[in-house]
């Protein structure tokens, strides 16, 4: 890595250093072209790195799993090699065409760089977990509740319990149970909506306690600890208790693009469309990652992947 000067221009500007971001400082590099990246968190990997370093990743070709620190370790390990230019803890806040047409100035609270291309791998901006609107678990927060979840070491021979359905709470659920004593998946639904072969695992007889068409409606502290969830069934609203030392509430996430809405980018529901080579409806600004769709998008890092990849080939042919 190396710092470089505001006014020095770079051929290619990535907004967003998740792992979308430093492949394609590493794909800017094999082009031949250099290259700068931004970040509002102080930590390359983005949030998946600096809320999540513990969860395993199953969507990466050459990984039959892999943590998500591993994952960024080797990928800013290979965008290394080409000695960029980072700047973390810095948010883009401004994106003003050169007046020569053909570039772009990025701006932050620290000042203007000047860029030719520049491609967005933001995710889906800034994050944070969907809560449950329950007092209790307000209270209980950081003494058995968790939205935001902590090394894995924690769990250890606890009873736990995962409330939600989508690939977020079972990601979870599976992530704790070698460790854990015993593992519970609460959900509204009857049925999970993940990954086939995480629903495979989950719904393998013993593997976990189930509890469908549940909800959490409180819990019980004991010593200034989770103790007992209060469960409720939404069809006949009988309640029970189930004994638990932590509670993982894991039903999705609440995203805000920030300063990214604001940049002059077209955005279709919070996501900015692209055309097949991955340019935005800005020339020379390109997306890839969750933050870009198109028709029949499906979203995984190996997605991201490929669409920063394409991105930056035909930046570069432009520039060629």
């Amino acid at each position: 890595m190396y710092t470089a000067m505001a006014d020095d221009v770079v051929d290619i500007t990535m907004v967003g250093a998740g792992p979308v971001g430093l492949y394609g400082m590493y794909s800017a590099g094999l082009h031949g072209l250099t290259a700068r990246i931004f970040d509002r968190l102080p930590v390359e990997g983005g949030q998946l790195a600096a809320l999540y370093p513990e969860k395993q990743i199953y969507d990466v070709a050459g990984f039959p799993r892999v943590t998500a620190a591993q994952l960024v370790e080797r990928l800013s390990r290979q965008a290394d090699a080409f000695g960029h230019d980072y700047h973390l803890g810095e948010e883009l806040t401004g994106l003003v065409r050169n007046v020569s047409g053909d570039g772009w100035w990025v701006e932050t609270p620290r000042g203007r760089y000047a860029t030719r291309r520049v491609v967005v791998t933001a995710g889906i901006g800034q994050f944070s977990p969907r809560r449950l609107p329950v007092p209790a678990l307000d209270a209980a927060e950081g003494h058995g509740v968790h939205y935001i979840v902590g090394p894995l070491k924690n769990f250890e021979g606890r009873r736990v319990l995962v409330v939600g359905g989508g690939n977020s709470a079972a990601d979870w659920a599976l992530n704790v149970r070698d460790r854990a004593e015993r593992v519970a998946v609460v959900h509204r639904r009857g049925d999970l909506q993940c990954h086939p072969e995480s629903r495979r695992q989950i719904l393998r007889p013993g593997a976990f306690d189930l509890y469908w068409h549940q909800e959490l409606v409180g819990v019980r502290m004991e010593d200034d600890r989770v103790a007992a969830a209060h469960l409720r069934d939404v069809n006949t609203g009988a309640d029970h208790w189930v004994p638990s030392d932590d509670i993982i509430v894991a039903i999705g996430l609440v995203s805000d693009l920030g300063p990214l809405a604001h940049l002059g980018l077209a955005l279709q529901g919070g996501e900015v469309p692209v055309t097949s080579t991955g340019e935005s409806n800005l020339p020379g600004v390109y997306a890839a990652g969750d933050i870009a769709t198109y028709p029949g998008k499906v979203k995984l890092i190996a997605t991201g992947f490929g669409e920063v990849a394409t991105a930056v080939y035909h930046a570069a042919a432009s520039l060629r």
